[in-house]
């Protein structure tokens, strides 16, 4: 009885081992979508010349204040804005909002002072090209 038992258990045992090892494929697509996301994740350029944190204590006296001067032109909710969107995570997407907010609430004149000022560190011409791909 127990040699019936085995050759029961063994037999389908055998043949489901020789099916996935001979005849089984797995499909492909699904690990060439994932290589292809991973690509573009890479490529990706930073907008930040330097650390973020140490950006704004590299700047002058005469710049902070001349950001500030702009800065109070705008509402407290976008400024509740601004913050919020620097804080986040994703370096990248949020400053890219930041500079949609700026551009949308400030003067040209303001705002080209605003790019000027934050050049020394960060990547203007990147920024304005993704916001017109936006």
């Amino acid at each position: 009885m127990k040699k019936v038992l085995m050759y029961l258990v063994l037999v389908p045992t055998i043949i489901i081992n020789m099916y996935f090892l001979l005849y089984w494929q797995p499909q492909d697509e699904n690990s060439a979508k994932e290589v292809a996301v991973q690509e573009t994740v890479s490529y990706t350029k930073p907008l930040y010349k330097i650390n973020k944190e140490k950006a704004l204590s590299q700047l002058s006296t005469y710049n902070k204040k001349e950001l500030e001067k702009i800065i109070k032109k705008l509402s407290a909710f976008d400024i509740g804005k601004i913050k919020e969107y620097y804080e986040d995570t994703n370096d990248n997407e949020s400053l890219i909002e930041i500079f949609k907010l700026l551009k949308k609430r400030l003067t040209t004149e303001d705002y080209k002072k605003i790019q000027e000022i934050s050049s020394s560190f960060l990547d203007i011409q990147e920024i304005n090209k993704r916001i017109k791909n936006n």
